[in-house]
């Protein structure tokens, strides 16, 4: 992926309602925007995610757990 940014920790701690799940979370807060490929289509920006659908968005279902432990999104 290079130096592109799709995902960043907002803030460490906070109360807030995750848009991807739905659930209320008092955990690090992320932001999430997708690459586009498609020419003329932006994708959605997700402002409040909790940090396990953020994982699950970025690296897929299989990969998520083990970049979870590296904290590979947090470096960023």
């Amino acid at each position: 992926m290079g130096n592109y940014k799709i995902a960043k920790m907002v803030r460490l701690r906070n109360h807030f309602t995750c848009e991807m799940c739905g659930k209320n979370k008092l955990s690090q807060m992320y932001e999430y925007q997708s690459i586009s490929f498609v020419r003329d289509y932006i994708p959605h920006h997700y402002k409040q995610m909790c940090r396990d659908c953020v994982y699950k968005k970025a690296y897929g279902t299989k990969l998520y757990k083990k970049k979870k432990e590296e904290k590979t999104l947090d470096d960023m």
